[in-house]
């Protein structure tokens, strides 16, 4: 990281960035501007405060940290936190109205993103932005195309956040983390978060979805609230419908665990980034999260910093409004996180680590070793 962002994480830890606000004249406000050559925060600026400062051990649990960060529903927050959401940019360019409408082009390797921009625009802005990536942007005339602006940018940060309109929340990439064994998780291949339904994905937030390349959902809810069918039509779709996260899902559903691992791996296979959710992205969905960054050989420490940045989504989805609770209550000293762990190594034997036990638990319920090697050839950097 350099100086510069370091300095930045250090002087504002209860910087949040909003969503765009437009003003009269449709211009955008209130966003920071990309120029060319600049470097951008791809991560929250509070949450890459936590991922760069804590370090947890692999197996002591008696302590968390994550409360001394600025979060999602605690009782400090006096306003709705929007932690969880990853920095909104925005590009400007001297209006041309006889340009006509606009073609916007957003590039990194091996992805673009275009929009078609009405007449007379002079400003864009985008979001969900992969960390430590170059990219490069051009604004011309869909008639002509004659050039507006163009540039090229880099990005740094710690976790690959992604945000679907209107209310897609505690959404984020598996992807950035590190093994033991120094690769490195692939991003765009699986994706956790919240609910994504119908009556949080406004028709833009489907697009969203789409145009983040996202292909398969996999919806980890019980009966009382499954879908039936994907939220966005045309997705590869699983629900084994499971009611309860930590180690009980892992013991008494253990099928529908196996069901969960095939269907991920499957959709690896094919080239299908999966998104998986409970109703939070909490608990059903922390639980499987552990077994797979487990597997993948991330270290357990932070795999439980991973599990802990649920509280920086605000109440609805780090808490249920159900619960009482006043503060965020899942940290990774408690359920599900400590005790998935520590079932997940009790499977491994002398051994001891949570990698070992998450491969026996796999082999245990029927998944071979050959997909497990499968699947980590395919999301692990060589």
């Amino acid at each position: 990281m350099s100086k510069k962002l370091l300095s930045l994480l250090l002087i504002l830890p209860a910087l949040t960035f909003c969503a765009p606000k437009a003003s009269e004249n449709g211009s955008l406000k209130d966003i920071p501007e990309i120029h060319y050559a600049d470097t951008v925060l791809a991560t929250n600026v509070n949450v890459e405060k936590f991922l760069t400062e804590v370090s947890y051990p692999d197996t002591d649990y008696s302590f968390t940290k994550i409360f001394d960060y600025y979060g999602g529903y605690n009782e400090s927050c006096t306003e709705e936190p929007d932690s969880d959401l990853p920095p909104v940019y925005c590009i400007r360019w001297n209006a041309e109205p006889g340009a006509g409408k606009l073609v916007f082009e957003l590039k990194e390797p091996g992805a673009e993103r275009t929009e078609i921009l009405k007449r007379g625009s002079n400003c864009v802005s985008f979001t969900n932005l992969l960390p430590n990536t170059g990219y490069t942007f051009k604004v011309s005339s869909q008639k002509s195309g004659k050039v507006l602006t163009e540039g090229s940018f880099c990005t740094t940060g710690h976790l690959h956040q992604v945000w679907f309109k209107d209310n897609c929340r505690n959404a984020r990439d598996l992807g950035g983390w590190t093994t033991t064994d120094g690769k490195t998780v692939k991003y765009r291949k699986i994706y956790r978060g919240g609910r994504m339904e119908k009556w949080t994905l406004s028709k833009l937030g489907g697009k969203e979805v789409l145009q983040e390349g996202i292909k398969a959902q996999l919806d980890l809810r019980g009966h009382s609230d499954v879908l039936s069918a994907p939220a966005v039509q045309g997705l590869e779709f699983c629900a084994p419908v499971i009611e309860q996260g930590g180690p009980t899902m892992l013991i008494d559903d253990a099928a529908k665990t196996k069901q969960c691992f095939d269907f991920i791996l499957n959709c690896v296979k094919e080239d299908k980034p999966v998104y998986y959710h409970c109703s939070l992205g909490r608990d059903r969905t922390g639980t499987l999260t552990i077994l797979l960054l487990g597997v993948l050989g991330v270290a357990e420490g932070d795999i439980s910093k991973e599990f802990e940045l649920t509280y920086f989504a605000p109440r609805g989805w780090s808490i249920a409004y159900s619960e009482d609770n006043l503060i965020f209550a899942n940290d990774r000293t408690k359920w599900a996180c400590e005790p998935t762990a520590s079932y997940l190594r009790s499977l491994a034997g002398d051994e001891g680590s949570i990698g070992q036990g998450a491969q026996n638990y796999l082999l245990s319920i029927g998944v071979s070793q050959e997909d497990i090697d499968c699947f980590r050839t395919l999301m692990l950097t060589q």
